[in-house]
């Protein structure tokens, strides 16, 4: 009897074998967690596709067009550069009249120039697509036109090349998206060009060494809305909720691993019986 005992012992013992060791469920908790993280991050950390640059340029329903489809980000990008033409070619070259200023005087001329050049380009891509340009600039852009108008001397530098210099990252920024989704033709090459200009023109307006960090930052009338880090809410919710399921899973695998009373018995009367 006793021998049985024993054997039964043995068996039992293996088949308790099967609970999971304290190794074990470090492991399950640590798989849930960065699981659940992984999730949380994905839910609340706005780092989907659908976030990056260019989505929204291609969301709407695409226009019938030669040379490709024509979408709205499209028609966008060509309405933003005549407009940014209709106010900064006039500013500029009312800067180079009337600054004193050497090195504001020849940058101003010089985007004066390039301006021109650039809305000549752009109007013939309007035309080949037939798409209707803005006659007149916004009603922000004609504000500073005012602003700059109205100032003088010194100011009159310091205004003109930081309001340019913001406005033509906004553009640019748009200008971006758009070269890098369109599959249009016309719009490849013209926004190819434009970027090209744009993107000097910023380098210019740096060179005179007014710039400052306000001017060097997208201006707020931009419509790129891409974060490459989570809002703070966003951030927030998603550690709560990660310590929230790591409590939680802990207690689980705590309260799974007590022996149960049945089981406890069990053990006591085979170890009486051994």
């Amino acid at each position: 009897m006793k021998a049985m005992m024993s054997v039964f012992s043995r068996g039992t013992g293996r088949a308790r074998v099967g609970r999971r060791s304290p190794l074990a469920r470090l492991a399950l908790v640590l798989a849930v967690i960065g699981t659940v993280g992984s999730c949380g991050v994905s839910a609340t950390g706005s780092w989907h596709d659908s976030d990056l640059p260019g989505h929204d340029a291609r969301k709407d329903t695409t226009l019938d067009a030669p040379h490709g489809p024509l979408y709205p980000a499209d028609v966008k990008m060509l309405v933003a550069v005549a407009q940014a033409g209709l106010w900064e070619a006039p500013a500029s070259e009312d800067v180079a009249r009337r600054s004193t200023n050497p090195k504001v005087r020849a940058v101003a001329a010089q985007l004066a120039e390039e301006h021109h050049v650039l809305h000549k380009d752009n109007i013939a891509a309007a035309d080949r697509l037939q798409v209707q340009l803005p006659q007149a600039p916004t009603s922000q852009q004609q504000g500073w036109r005012d602003e700059i108008g109205a100032a003088s001397g010194d100011e009159l530098d310091r205004v003109y090349v930081n309001l340019t210099r913001a406005a033509h990252g906004s553009v640019y920024m748009a200008i971006a998206t758009v070269r890098s989704t369109t599959q249009n033709d016309v719009i490849r090459s013209s926004s190819a060009i434009a970027e090209e200009y744009v993107s000097r023109h910023m380098a210019l307006l740096e060179s005179t060494g007014l710039a400052t960090s306000d001017a060097l930052a997208v201006h707020s009338g931009t419509s790129a809305e891409y974060q490459a880090l989570p809002a703070p809410v966003d951030f927030a919710l998603g550690i709560a909720l990660l310590v929230a399921v790591g409590l939680g899973t802990l207690l689980v695998v705590r309260f799974g691993s007590r022996v149960r009373p049945e089981e406890a018995a069990e053990e006591e009367e085979a170890q009486a019986w051994t």
